[in-house]
């Protein structure tokens, strides 16, 4: 090839090249980011800074929310960007790795917390609005909602998401602890959690509780329980759970031995609009024990909320299902199973309440009025069982702890609940709580009757609750406790405000968690204590017809410790 040759190719490729960076772009259809920024109780944040930056934490563009907490980024080229809110008196919050499509509307609502808001802490049960959060009892929220803390580039604290990349999505811990002494939670158990959650809405829940009994003969119970969460998108999220039990400990002198049960259960939130939310769900349960029972148990509920103020407006048909944020809560993942007349009957009813709370500072306050129906309560109950009660077919009995479940009759009535939670200082909470409605009670008896008899003797009666309760963390040690204490009549065999979950156990009960440093284990070590009923109070007893003594109370006396290591 000659040189003028190459020459003359060389060009008509250089040539070629420059025509074609000539041509016109065509660029994609740009797409919006708007959304909400509100404060953990649900406020529309007015005049707060959001930011959109780039992968490399510039600052691309920014606007201001509107007096009803509204922003709105249009003109956004596709690609991957980080939304930032800033807002006086809060931390900054970040929502990363956001992908955005051409021609797309992307709506992101955005949280803002305090640094206080962002640590505190609260043991096992139930969070109101403005209540402490805990991360021992791990429950199916998407990881928007489990905010953590980091540093960015130029310094500022942000809240972010665990499956973000700041720390691991994959969690993991092992239990080991001994029997509750609870109907159908005797022996030693071997308890292990997995929580999985990324940065695209998405979370799994794992919990597997293998239970074996004190005799060596019996057969090893089996609880195990998968949940899943999703956002949905503008507004919506939805939760999953199944679960499955197998007790073949638990006995019926009818129907035979060995329970075993299948809950599933799905929710779903949405936001209808600013300042209204909605949830809808259902829980489906089949029980077999030598016959087979099933039962759905629909919820749902309103919620409004103003600046201060909150109104709600709910109904449910189970204790054990009322809220999709409740949905995977362990110890509602039990069916309330009872045996009259030689059938099975699975606890239902219907429950309606209206609510308004009020946030002022440090302190909410909380009013509920409501109704109960409830059908074949579950009775709690003990003792030394005779031939002839053991064949009656009117209890369920577990021979690892002694506990039997008995149906109570249904009753019905309306009630009232008033509370009060206050936050003392960063490390103590307190809530008090007064309610009133419909029980189940009982007189002492003494006399020669079956235990057909003695359940007969249950009568309706109205009665008033009162509890108190402190929550609180030693910061040089770590030891995390809660006491309460919830009073009510004695003589009563059933709980006041059956459906009101977030109020204590009956009488006084005390929990613990104590770190435990050893630096040989590459992971966090505790040890827990969980007593219920410390002092064996509200215990109803009467003597059957054989001498032997029976007894009903409103919850057994427990005693729970082990120790937990966490991955």
């Amino acid at each position: 090839m000659t040189v003028p040759n190459l020459q003359i190719k060389i060009g008509a490729v250089l040539a070629l090249f420059a025509a074609m960076l000539a041509l016109p772009v065509h660029a994609e259809n740009p797409a919006t980011v708007s959304g909400v920024v509100r404060d953990a109780k649900g406020t529309p944040q007015i005049g707060a800074l959001v930011e959109l930056l780039g992968p490399n934490l510039s600052v691309l563009a920014q606007t201001f929310t509107d007096n009803k907490g509204r922003y709105s980024l249009a003109g956004i080229q596709p690609g991957t960007y980080n939304i930032k809110a800033t807002g006086s008196l809060f931390l900054p919050t970040l929502r990363e790795n956001l992908r955005v499509l051409a021609n797309s509307r992307v709506v992101v609502n955005l949280t803002l917390n305090t640094l206080y808001e962002a640590f505190r802490w609260l043991p096992a049960q139930p969070r109101q609005v403005n209540e402490p959060q805990d991360d021992w009892t791990w429950t199916l929220r998407l990881s928007a909602n489990r905010p953590l803390l980091r540093l960015l580039e130029d310094g500022p604290l942000v809240v972010v998401s665990d499956g973000d990349g700041s720390a691991p999505a994959l969690k993991a811990r092992v239990v080991v602890r001994g029997g509750s002494n609870q109907f159908g939670d005797g022996g030693v158990h071997n308890d292990f959690e997995i929580e999985h959650s990324n940065g695209d809405g998405q979370a799994v829940l794992l919990r597997a509780d293998l239970s074996q009994p004190e005799s060596a003969a019996a057969l090893t119970a089996v609880h195990a329980s998968l949940g899943y969460a999703r956002d949905l998108g503008m507004g919506r999220t939805f939760r999953s759970v199944v679960a499955y039990q197998d007790q073949p400990g638990i006995e019926s002198g009818i129907q035979g031995q060995g329970m075993q049960a299948v809950i599933l259960r799905t929710a779903e939130t949405m936001e209808l609009m600013d300042g209204l939310s909605a949830e809808f769900g259902n829980d489906l349960q089949a029980v077999h024990l030598g016959q087979s029972q099933f039962a759905s148990h629909p919820f749902g509920g309103l919620t409004l909320h103003t600046e201060s103020n909150q109104i709600s407006y709910h109904v449910a048909t189970s204790p054990g299902a009322q809220h999709a944020s409740e949905l995977d809560r362990e110890n509602t993942l039990i069916p309330a199973l009872t045996e009259k007349n030689g059938k099975l009957l699975l606890e239902s009813g219907l429950h309606q309440e209206l609510s308004v709370a009020h946030h002022a500072g440090n302190t909410s306050m909380r009013v509920t009025f409501f109704r109960d129906d409830i059908s074949h309560p579950a009775i709690n109950g003990g003792g030394t069982l005779s031939l002839a009660d053991w064949n009656s077919g009117n209890l369920l009995y577990d021979p690892n702890t002694d506990l039997m479940k008995v149906a109570g009759q249904s009753y019905s009535g309306n009630g009232v609940l008033a509370e009060m939670n206050s936050e003392v200082n960063d490390d103590l909470w307190i809530n008090f709580a007064f309610a009133w409605g419909n029980t189940l009670a009982m007189d002492h008896l003494s006399g020669p009757v079956t235990l057909q008899d003695g359940i007969s003797d249950l009568y309706q009666h109205s009665a008033e609750m009162l509890s108190a309760s402190m929550t609180g963390k030693m910061k040089h040690t770590g030891t995390q406790w809660r006491a309460s204490y919830r009073w009510q009549p004695q003589d009563t065999v059933t709980v006041v405000a059956p459906f009101d979950s977030s109020l204590p156990s009956p009488y006084l009960s005390l929990y613990f968690r104590q770190p435990i440093h050893c630096h040989m284990l590459p992971y966090r070590m505790e040890a827990l204590i969980d007593v219920r009923n410390l002092l064996a109070q509200g215990y109803r007893p009467f003597v059957t017809r054989d001498g032997s003594t029976l007894y009903f109370a409103q919850a057994e006396r427990s005693i729970q410790g082990g120790l937990a290591f966490t991955f």
